[in-house]
């Protein structure tokens, strides 16, 4: 990985302003920006499955989520160049629901349609109100998302 990232990285692992979800996701396009063809990634998910998660993550907390990501950009501007096309597709939209529609219909489609839009929305809504830290319902999100493609 990039020293500037990896740097940056480090110095926003320890900062309490950021959000652990947050710093997750940092580190996810930071990661993915240095391995741009994606030989030397090994991933848990795909890429078509982690992004449209984390954009639908990011929009159940959207101003919460974006003003970390705005401290970000201040704070570490190298961080925050892997990050700003996910800050500004967010950012643009005013209502939420059809990015969050597509997004959803987007998951929906690399599950091979073997869930809904409307289902994998109400699952994120539903543990999203569950977590106070959403880092946290990542992982049964992924526990649920498994059953439709293992």
């Amino acid at each position: 990985m990039n020293e500037s990232y990896t740097f940056e990285l480090q110095k926003l692992y320890d900062d309490p302003h950021v959000s652990p979800f947050i710093q997750e996701v940092c580190e996810y396009y930071a990661s993915k920006a240095d391995y741009g063809d994606g030989s030397d990634r090994e991933e848990i998910e795909p890429s078509e499955i982690v992004e449209p998660v984390y954009t639908l993550f990011l929009l159940q907390r959207r101003e919460t989520l974006l003003d970390e990501l705005s401290y970000i950009h201040k704070k570490y501007p190298h961080l925050f160049a892997s990050v700003e096309g996910l800050y500004e597709d967010i950012l643009i939209h005013m209502d939420i629901r059809p990015l969050e529609s597509e997004t959803a219909a987007r998951l929906s489609l690399a599950l091979n349609e073997k869930v809904s839009a409307g289902a994998i929305t109400e699952k994120i809504e539903n543990l999203c109100d569950s977590y106070e830290d959403i880092l946290e319902a990542l992982d049964p999100f992924y526990g649920w998302l498994h059953a439709f493609y293992s």
